[in-house]
């Protein structure tokens, strides 16, 4: 499993973006799609949510779930992103990314083992939705299958629950 850290990331969502040819009249999903850079000094410290969101803009930025503006931290977990109604989070004792029901006060769905198999599920995400953003694509259930088989080449058994709701059927 291939590891990035947050700028080969944001380069990474850059080249699938980049690999459509893009109408001026859809010039606007850079803006939804892409982060842009903060300033022109990009700082890595090693921790991937932190560095994502201290160096891009995320506010109104949407990759199989939106962006929380600023990370948003308690005692057990840090939430970066939301899939509403659920947040989307890191655990901080286990390092899984998790879907945080805030009503109910609990985890709703365990997404992935730690960051980097949900960074890989992410991209594949991305890369599935984009002919739809652009092209207007209509997805069959073969294309829902084939998305899930490689996410199952990246996410670890135990976190599949989700993606086989989402992509399974």
């Amino acid at each position: 499993m291939e590891k990035l850290n947050a700028i080969e990331f944001v380069d990474k969502l850059k080249e699938l973006f980049g690999s459509f040819n893009i109408s001026d009249e859809q010039e606007y999903l850079n803006e939804i799609l892409i982060p842009e850079s903060k300033n022109k000094g990009l700082n890595l410290t090693g921790d991937f949510l932190n560095d994502l969101h201290t160096n891009y803009d995320l506010s109104g930025r949407t990759i199989g779930f939106d962006f929380l503006e600023k990370l948003n931290e308690n005692s057990d977990f840090v939430f970066f992103g939301l899939s509403d109604p659920f947040y989307m989070g890191l655990d901080k004792k286990s390092g899984e990314i998790i879907m945080y029901d805030m009503e109910y006060d609990k985890v709703h769905l365990r997404l992935a083992e730690n960051i980097d198999q949900f960074v890989q599920a992410i991209l594949l995400i991305f890369e599935y939705g984009l002919p739809g953003w652009i092209n207007e694509k209509q997805y069959s259930q073969d294309d829902r299958l084939l998305l899930l088989s490689k996410i199952k080449k990246v996410v670890n058994q135990n976190y599949l629950t989700y993606y086989e709701q989402s992509y399974g059927n």
